[in-house]
């Protein structure tokens, strides 16, 4: 069952619980886990955005399950863990499409969600806008959170996240991405690392679950590696390793 208000001691035990599942004494301190949406131990995830979302913007767990309780059976979870304190880090989730839809899309779709409310934009139209012919090679990535604790290493962790996100997306195929970023995320991805994300079917910024100056995205997956690639030889090395393993794992290492 997804839980969204374990406590800090809970949600403790439930990583120690899982890390003792789990050979991670070669791996490094951090480590980087891909986990179903279904199963337990992603309540671990769940309670890191909870967190986050909280204490940034106010949204408390039955915001979160309000939210984001429809889409839990077909979220992907990469849930970075520090093993050293046995305590989660941070968390990437990725969204499925499935009969739910993808929230992104789902909400741009509603009259009073829609970023230009109370003008919906139909998923059909985002589909032809950006060329999108299959929504099951479509992800949506719907929070991607580092702990107020760990924010000396945030790039680090969110790169070695989406080393494992993009190793995923590659395993299944997956073509396009849509999101909700943070307007300096947004900003800081298109005009300082260059990555071909733009505006989804043209949007403007608005407030999301109450954050200001958010930006729907849109980013279609090999063209978005490859530019990472350019303009980042190790970054891109990494990412290339990572993808070309035959058996991709579901877990990625960060430096000590």
């Amino acid at each position: 069952m997804a839980v969204y208000d374990l406590t800090e001691t809970q949600t403790t035990e439930l990583t120690r619980q899982f890390l003792s599942t789990q050979s991670v004494s070669t791996r490094g301190r951090f480590v980087c886990f891909e986990l179903a949406g279904t199963d337990p131990f992603a309540n671990i995830a769940r309670q890191v955005e909870r967190e986050v979302f909280e204490d940034s913007w106010g949204n408390d767990a039955a915001n979160m399950k309000d939210e984001y309780g429809p889409y839990d059976e077909s979220s992907l979870f990469f849930l970075a863990l520090d093993t050293h304190e046995q305590e989660p880090a941070g968390v990437i989730r990725m969204i499925r499409n499935s009969p739910a839809g993808l929230k992104t899309l789902v909400d741009l779709d509603d009259s009073i969600k829609s970023p230009i409310a109370p003008i919906p934009v139909p998923i059909g139209q985002v589909m032809s806008y950006h060329g999108i012919d299959d929504l099951d090679r479509c992800w949506d990535g719907a929070t991607a959170v580092v702990r107020q604790r760990y924010r000396c290493r945030l790039a680090s962790i969110y790169l070695q996240m989406m080393r494992v996100v993009y190793a995923a997306a590659s395993r299944e195929n997956v073509q396009h991405l849509v999101a909700v970023l943070d307007g300096p995320i947004y900003k800081a991805a298109r005009y300082v690392l260059r990555l071909h994300i733009v505006p989804l079917a043209g949007t403007p910024p608005f407030t999301h679950m109450d954050a200001p100056d958010n930006q729907a995205v849109y980013a279609h997956v090999a063209s978005t590696l490859a530019v990472a690639v350019k303009r980042n030889r190790i970054v891109g090395e990494k990412i290339q390793t990572c993808l070309a393993e035959k058996s991709v794992p579901g877990w990625a290492t960060l430096p000590k």
